[in-house]
């Protein structure tokens, strides 16, 4: 298997991975207690998907539902 995995994920690979995440993306750290990643990790594979878009989706969910921007709120 390791065999395997080496022939699609080599040095070159690694490179245009690392250059793509430099280049699309964003870290965001978040800190958790002792054993809580573990119990995300387990839920989030239980749901069919990573952490990362576990949180993602959390994320969104809570802003669609619960962020109104002040000239939403401001009556006429």
């Amino acid at each position: 298997m390791k065999g395997l995995i080496s022939m699609y994920y080599n040095e070159k690979r690694k490179a245009i991975t690392a250059k793509y995440v430099k280049t699309h993306l964003d870290d965001i750290k978040i800190r958790v207690p002792k054993g809580q990643r573990e119990k995300l990790k387990t839920i989030a594979a239980e749901m069919g998907m990573s952490m990362n878009q576990m949180f993602i989706k959390a994320v969104e969910e809570y802003i669609e539902k619960n962020y109104k921007p002040e000239a939403e709120n401001e009556i006429d």
